[in-house]
């Protein structure tokens, strides 16, 4: 017995529709961890702010966070919007699998738009996890120092 040619065809149009959604799964999860690490830090602004007095060391610290703040809200906005081509992406597929009009090239500007802004946001993730790093082994330094330098 033979699969009707309507079932064939509408398995193709599941599978090249479906194919983007785990694109789109993963650009989700990179937007999850910036969004949880942009939390984190904005916690870490509210306890500096209600803790510390004015002085040198809030300033510095307010700084950095500041830059981390900056490289988070890159990410977020990259990946938000790989997150949207990536979509746009999908329905053009979706589109061109139901004789709606399928234009090759709306799917090259959607998904090269996808791929570059997810790099985008990792590049951006990746200067975050620097500065956070480089001041974790300032602060041990200084900390190492006025204990007097186990």
């Amino acid at each position: 017995m033979e699969t009707p040619s309507t079932v064939i065809d509408l398995a193709s149009i599941v599978q090249t529709s479906l194919a983007p959604v785990f694109l789109l799964a993963g650009t989700a999860g990179f937007v999850s961890v910036y969004a949880s690490r942009l939390g984190r830090v904005s916690d870490r602004v509210n306890e500096i702010g209600e803790k510390y007095e004015q002085n040198d060391a809030r300033r510095m610290q307010l700084d950095y966070l500041r830059r981390r703040t900056l490289a988070l809200e890159i990410a977020v906005a990259l990946g938000t919007f790989a997150a949207i081509c990536t979509g746009c992406a999908i329905l053009n597929l979706l589109a061109g699998a139901l004789a709606f009009g399928f234009r090759e090239k709306n799917l090259f500007w959607f998904f090269g738009g996808a791929i570059v802004s997810l790099i985008g946001s990792l590049l951006a993730f990746l200067f975050e996890m620097l500065i956070a790093g480089r001041n974790m082994l300032r602060q041990m330094r200084m900390d190492q120092a006025a204990s007097g330098g186990d």
